[in-house]
Parts: C-alpha cells; structure tokens; sequence
C-alpha cells in the first residue's frame, strides 16, 4: 500500500527555489528516458515464482521495468541482518534466493530492475528488541496489524537502519532502482483503524523543538496543521538523505518516492467507500510536472479493485484511466498486480498493456514530454489551512477543473505552495479558485506577474480571506480592496442570482444562481465592474416568488494592472457548478479565462467528455484525447467512441508533419494557411497525436 493524497509532489515557500530538502538537482540516468513498469507485489507464498515465465509476461505487456518485492519486512534473499528477517518460504526455492535470480535473468534480457522496499512495519520480535523504533498512540499503545508493528519515521529505524538495509541490496545485487512503500506517517492501518497522530517520544522531542507546540491528539486538534506540515518536512529531509546516500553507493540507481527523490511517485487506486474524482490522476502527474519538470513522475496503476479485495480486479476501463491520464501528462506508466503473473485473475492488464506499450514504443515522444499549456489552475494547499476549510476549496477546485475541462480549454495545475515567479511566467493566464494560503512573496510574485502583463483570474476567497473592513485589505492585486460582510448560510444565499447580460431588467434576462459562500467587498477605484447582483426575493409559495430588482453591486471586476490584469468573481462559483452542472454557470466562468488569452494553442470541434491535454517533447506538440463517456459511478466502464472529432492547431505549420500513436489509419489532415486541421475518425479510449516539424522527426 502507498498513501496518496492526489495532489502536488512539490512543497515549495521559497519564491525562486525548493524549500531545504527539495534542492536536489535532478540527476542524469536511464530514468531521464520514457519507460514502462510493470509490479508483481508479492506474498510471502510467491517467493518461488517462475522468474523467465514472469518476464515473459512483462516484456509482453511493454513493460521495460520489473519492480520486485526485495527488502524491508521480510528479505526475498538470504540477508544477514538480524532485524530484517527472511521470507521463511525462501526455504523452498532453489538457490533461497529470489533477488539473485530475477536480477540475473533481467540482466539477459535487458530489463531493469527495481526493489520494493516496505520500512513501515517490523515484525513483533524486533519491536520488542528495540520498542524506541515503534508508533506509539497518545496513550502509549502499538499499532499492529496482522503480527506486523508499525515504526515511527522519527525513529532510528528510518533514520539509521534503513540505511543498512539498503546498502546490503546495492552491494549483493546493483538494482536499477528503489521504491519505498507507505514511507510516511501511519495513522490508520490496513483494517482502516484510525489510531491518530504518533506520540513516540522521537516525535514529542522533535515537533516541540521545531513548533514550540504540544502535539495534536487528532485532525481536530488546533495543532494539526502544524504537526501535518512538520511529518511532511520529515519525509522531505529523509527522502533527501536517503536519495542522496544511494545517489553516492550505486550512481546508475533511481529512488522512486516524493519530492527529493529522482522518480515522482504517485499511486493510482480505488477505494471502498471514497468517492471518485475522476481526474485524481491527471491532477496529481500536471502538479508535480509543472513544479518539478526536470524529475520525472511514475504512476502506479492498481490492477485490484482494493486493499480488502486483492483479488478481486479492477474494472478494466478504469486501470485503463489512471494509466492513460498519466503518460498524457507526462509519466512514466506502472502496472500494479498481486503475486506472480499467472495467479491471480487480472483482466484489465491487456487494458493497462496498451498506454504502456505506446510509451514504450515512442520513446522520441514520451522522453521528457512536458506541459505547454498556457493556462494555470492553482490547486489548494490542504496543509496550510484546517481540513474544513480545505474541502471547501477543494469543492471549488474542483468546480473549475472540469469546467476547463469540459469546455476544451488546456490547463496545467499548479500547486498553490508552488507559486514563484518563475513558475508563473510560464502561463498566459492563472486561475485561482478560493485559494487562502499565500504568503507574502507569492502575493508579490502575483503582482509583477500581472503587471508583466499576465492574467489572474479569482474566485470566492482568494486574498480576501483576513481582507475585512476592520482588518488588512485584501491581496494589492485584488479588485477588491476589502470585505463589508460574508455570506455562508443557504438562508442568505436562496433566490439570489447574478445576471450576466446588459439587460436592464431582471426577468428575462441571463441569471445564474449564487450558492456556496459569497463575499460582499468595496471595489477599489479604476475597476470594471461586470456581473450585476440580483438580491434575494421570496420564492415561496408560489403566489409569493416575485419582487427581484436590478442591484447596485457587481459579483465580479476586472482590474487592470500594467499590462495585465485581474478578474475576481466574489462568490463560490465552481462550486455552484459542481452543485448544479448548469453550463451557463460554466460557460461564465470559462469565457473570462478565454477572454484574458491572446492566443489559442488549439480548437477543439467535439463533445464535451472528450478531453484534450497538450504537452511539448523534442518529436513536437503532443496531444492527448481522452474519452470520458464511460464514467459511471465510482469507476469506469466501456466508452462509446467519439466519432468525427475535428482539431485545428493555429499556427501548426504548413509542413508539419502529423501522425497518430494509436489508430494511424482514423486520421486524416489537411493544411489552411498556416493552420494544420486534424480530422480524427474516431477516439476509442483515447488517442495521441503529434505534430511536429520535418526536423523534429529527424532529430528524435
């Protein structure tokens, strides 16, 4: 298991670099090339595997990669450290050694491979060796699961003896690589006990010393925030160091983990009971490529439906989504299964083989494959402000993502602790919806952005959030110049509109609802006002529902600034879309983001839950079309294909050249003017096409 949160890789508080841990120049190695992985996550029973069978079955599903069980909680090799016990089947196998054959036979064949390690659990009889290593509840008690104890990454255990355990691997074997498991903060367990916060005495020691705070005995707790930003600057430095010190034992080996490491990791899975946020994946792989473009990112792809039901698989068009999102924006794919290759019945991997082999077979385009769009979404930082607070932003996050989606606009994300000058100048347009949480460099980098001649684009509290009439005023940027009151409740906002056309009337005339949370503010002087707010009138009984007039105050302002400028929308109005699915309200909010672009990248002539994703390789523009027509529910199932999807890419070159990765056949084009006009016969799942120039081709 890995715990993901879906959101950014990259912490980041200083304006022009990566805070303390994350300043790792990115090393050189095979892992700058696109590849493809494929996991057999084993059981202690599989330890006897086939390994020729299984990299059969690896090579092909397109898979350069093997990543293997090696180390941690049980050895799969006959290791002679006494607080790392082997895998007692090891006994059965011929040789007793998994690790040494699997090497050997990857080595024949030319594929890579990778050792899983899990630090997070030790058995029972080395916790009562060295009881200082373990988690520890705020009354004291272990966390065990299934025989296994929890440790503390405070502890020596992590901060010493992984160390050892590592260095064991590297000298026996040379792998290729590492990826740590659940490398973090245990507080809840497999069986989904939440046991809270770990108060070992290397975390009290620790967190006082850096917070001056007692720590928190849950998410509740005021202290939470910071106790979440403290675990988060644990694994940062931890990672770093572990990062570095493979770095010096074995240069030619990556560590797959955060955001020190060599590979970003993120893991793609389903869950009983959460709900499906359909672009989690896509979310999380534009963040960390848009904050850490020099790093590589893997996603790793769960074959099962969940933890509790290993063996039950995964819905195939959904393995399909988490890989497809992925290689769009720019990472490395990673099939994830249980046990050997022929066990357990999978039947998404044909579904999941095909995005990996398409990275694996187009090496010019996936190597270094970057994002380009001209458009930024900043993502809300959930360890900056309380986890209720956070939601809400999340909800409105959200509300615009698929706005943007939908309506064909390409977009990046762009992780709100990761604002820097350097990271801004790269968009023609910033959208930040309720985003709370700047600190005062970013509300700078923000300013000379937009005076640059940059566009900004606000909505509901972003730089409002302390910006009362009695407080400070709001972000310098802001059209808004402070808050006269704030509205939250439903009582406040029902039968409240705001009317988007010139009419000088109310009935009749364009009206979107406010719902959410709105915010009343004193406009600064030189604004544009647009978007007139129609107070709240009775609507009920019906014999009562009139009595809306025009209002004296506007729900959103266009401020210039320099060359630039800044649009704010004072109310929750990506969460009233995700409320209510209107595209009145979505075509509101995305028609300012099309207004402040002065240049369209591409047209886009098709329904849509066709989404598009661009991004930039050395073989040209590349562009991803994904097919969401099969979302149901919490999953995916087949899609209807999209026929007779039409493409314009202004400015594409009259001798480009163009070709499609996945249905070569279905794409015709043609050329008006400069213009390049793809004409697509049909998008299945998806499809990949590249235009790019005559030399391109030739240089990749």
């Amino acid at each position: 298991m890995t715990v993901t949160t879906g959101h950014s890789l990259v912490d980041d508080t200083d304006p022009e670099s990566t805070r303390g841990a994350e300043r790792q120049v990115a090393r050189e190695g095979w892992w700058n090339n696109a590849f493809g992985v494929f996991q057999t996550n084993l059981r202690e029973v599989d330890v006897t595997l086939d390994v020729e069978a299984t990299l059969d079955d690896i090579e092909a599903h397109g898979a350069t990669v093997w990543l293997l069980n090696v180390g941690g909680i049980l050895a799969h090799h006959p290791t002679d450290l006494d607080f790392q016990p082997r895998n007692p089947e090891l006994r059965n196998r011929p040789g007793g050694d998994l690790v040494g054959d699997a090497v050997a036979a990857a080595r024949r064949r030319g594929i890579r491979l990778l050792a899983r390690m899990d630090f997070s659990k030790i058995t029972a009889e080395v916790a009562n060796k060295h009881p200082d290593w373990a988690y520890r509840s705020r009354t004291g008690g272990l966390q065990i699961y299934e025989g296994l104890v929890s440790v503390c990454p405070s502890g020596r255990y992590y901060q010493e003896r992984m160390f050892e355990i590592v260095d064991e691997v590297i000298d026996r074997y040379n792998v290729d690589g590492f990826f740590f498991n659940w490398f973090g903060f245990n507080e809840v367990d497999y069986g989904r006990t939440l046991h809270g916060v770990c108060h070992c005495d290397s975390c009290r020691s620790a967190f006082t010393a850096e917070s001056g705070l007692d720590l928190p005995a849950d998410a509740d707790h005021p202290n939470y925030v910071a106790w979440k930003q403290f675990a988060r600057r644990t694994i940062d430095e931890l990672t770093a160091r572990i990062s570095a010190h493979i770095a010096t034992r074995s240069p030619g080996a990556a560590l797959i983990l955060g955001r020190s490491a060599d590979i970003l990791f993120y893991e793609a899975n389903n869950a009983v009971g959460r709900p499906l946020w359909p672009h989690a994946t896509s979310e999380a792989v534009s963040a960390s490529r848009v904050t850490q473009p020099e790093k590589p990112a893997l996603v790793n792809a769960v074959a099962f439906l969940d933890m509790p039901y290993r063996l039950s698989d995964e819905q195939p068009e959904m393995l399909g989504q988490y890989l497809v999102q992925a290689i769009a924006r720019g990472a490395n794919p990673s099939t994830y299964i249980m046990g050997a290759t022929r066990g357990i019945l999978y039947d998404g991997l044909e579904t999941a083989a095909i995005p990996t082999r398409t990275v694996t077979k187009n090496p010019d385009v996936y190597s270094g494959l970057s994002p380009c769009s001209p458009v930024a979404l900043v993502q809300p930082d959930g360890l900056r402000v309380e986890p209720g607070r956070h939601a809400q932003a999340r909800a409105e996050f959200t509300g615009w993502y698929v706005s943007l989606q939908e309506a064909h606009v390409p977009f990046d994300v762009l992780p709100a602790d990761a604002i820097t000058p350097k990271a801004l100048a790269a968009f023609e347009a910033v959208v930040m919806p309720d985003i709370v949480s700047l600190e005062p460099a970013q509300d700078a980098a923000i300013d000379a952005y937009v005076a640059a001649g940059g566009h900004v684009v606000t909505s509901a509290g972003t730089g409002l959030e302390y910006a009362t009439i009695e407080r400070d005023a709001a972000a310098s940027w802001l059209p808004a110049e402070y808050v006269t009151s704030v509205e939250t409740a439903d009582a406040e906002l029902m039968s409240s509109y705001v009317k988007l056309d010139d009419l000088d009337h109310v009935e009749g005339a364009s009206l979107i609802p406010r719902h959410g949370r709105a915010y009343r503010v004193a406009w600064r002087d030189g604004v544009e006002s647009t978007f007139t707010l129609i107070e709240r009138a009775p609507f009920g009984p019906p014999e009562k529902a009139y009595g809306h007039v025009l209002g004296s105050e506007s729900a959103a302002a266009r401020r210039p600034i320099g060359t630039g400028a800044v649009t704010q929308f004072t109310w929750t109005i990506g969460t009233t879309y995700g409320a209510f699915g209107l595209t009145r309200i979505r075509d509101a909010a995305v028609g300012v983001v099309r207004d402040a672009l002065s240049t369209t990248m591409i047209e886009v002539d098709g329904p849509e839950y066709l989404e598009v994703v661009l991004g930039r390789s050395a073989a040209g523009l590349v562009i991803h079309l994904i097919n969401h027509s099969g979302q149901r529910r919490n999953s995916y199932g087949p899609a209807a294909p999209i026929r007779d999807v039409r493409l314009r890419v202004p400015g594409g070159g009259s001798e480009a050249e163009v070709r499609s990765l996945v249905e070569p056949a279905g794409l015709t084009v043609e050329h008006d003017g400069d213009d390049v006009v793809l004409n697509i016969h049909a998008v299945d799942a998806f499809d990949v096409v590249v235009v790019g120039s005559p030399a391109a081709r030739r240089t990749t």
